[in-house]
């Protein structure tokens, strides 16, 4: 698939077409930068990653003999629930471009999209932009509504962390400023797809953000912690800019340490919170694998 272009958003795209014109250039020019020296950055992230994890087991003095296992199953529970968001997500995106891909096809699509990160190249963004262009969209019709619905995923984020930070100066402008910004591109959405399509995928995005903040909670009980759900809901954040940021595929080793300095807004323990996000991002992995996997062998039993 060719890098997509910023002329291909501001032919007759009006206001919108603007906007991403705008963005695409400076977050592509970011990207590029680091892609042409991605396996350097795949392995230093590699090394952040599991340095950091054993920094975080040794500090917070987690024994892996000792990790709860009811709230491991609550986490792999929650970690299928999001797999299959995910695809339903990539659904709607193809319904607000007038296109159609079947939720099974979409959750399986996802599935690999997710696993793909572990590769040193961009591979989920190019897995989900080509499922949209198989249905017959357009590059610039694909790459528009991948990039709303990626700012809402971080607008809807920054508002939910900003809600655990209430307490203190920063919560209520965080909550102010993202609540804003996810008005903006709901309607931005609505003029993509109408406001049907955008509420579904506003909806889609508060439910899987919110599953990811309990998921953490689920992750920081099954390592021990007594954190709450606050803690859990600072921390979702983490990995939405850590995979952002796109320096790394799904931002290795970056979320973790952005978690771990999120945590000492709150005078928690880094280490933990480290520790709690690397946990949910292997659940992630696993549970996406696993989904792969049961499409294959439904496929290799001649199912559809």
């Amino acid at each position: 698939m060719k890098p997509l272009a910023s002329s291909d958003f501001v032919a007759d795209r009006g206001i919108a077409g603007r906007i991403a014109a705008r963005l695409v250039p400076a977050v592509r020019a970011t990207r590029g930068f680091f892609a042409r020296r991605r396996r350097l950055a795949m392995a230093i992230a590699s090394i952040l990653f599991v340095g950091g994890l054993a920094w975080a087991v040794e500090s917070a003095g987690i024994a892996l003999a000792q990790i709860e296992g009811q709230w491991l199953a609550a986490v792999l529970a929650l970690g299928f629930l999001g797999v299959i968001l995910n695809g339903i997500e990539l659904s709607r995106c193809a319904g607000a471009l007038g296109k159609k891909i079947p939720a099974p096809e979409a959750i399986n699509l996802s599935s690999v999209g997710i696993l793909s990160n572990l590769l040193p190249i961009p591979a989920s963004a190019l897995v989900r932009g080509g499922a949209l262009m198989a249905t017959g969209a357009t590059l610039a019709q694909s790459g528009r509504i991948l990039l709303y619905v990626g700012l809402l995923r971080l607008s809807v984020a920054g508002a939910i962390t900003g809600l655990a930070l209430t307490s203190g100066p920063l919560g209520w402008p965080v909550v102010a400023g993202s609540c804003l910004a996810s008005a903006i591109l709901f309607a931005l959405i609505a003029q993509v797809g109408g406001i049907i399509s955008a509420l579904r995928l506003l909806g889609l995005r508060i439910a899987m953000l919110a599953g990811i903040a309990i998921q953490l909670w689920f992750c920081f009980r099954a390592l021990g912690a007594n954190a709450g759900l606050a803690d859990a809901a600072l921390q979702s954040i983490a990995p939405v800019v850590g995979s952002a940021v796109g320096i790394v595929p799904g931002g290795l080793g970056v979320s973790e340490a952005i978690g771990a300095a999120l945590a000492l807004l709150v005078s928690g323990s880094s280490a933990m919170a480290f520790a709690a996000l690397a946990l949910n991002r292997l659940v992630g992995y696993a549970c996406a694998g696993l989904t792969v996997l049961a499409f294959q062998a439904r496929k290799a039993m001649g199912g559809r």
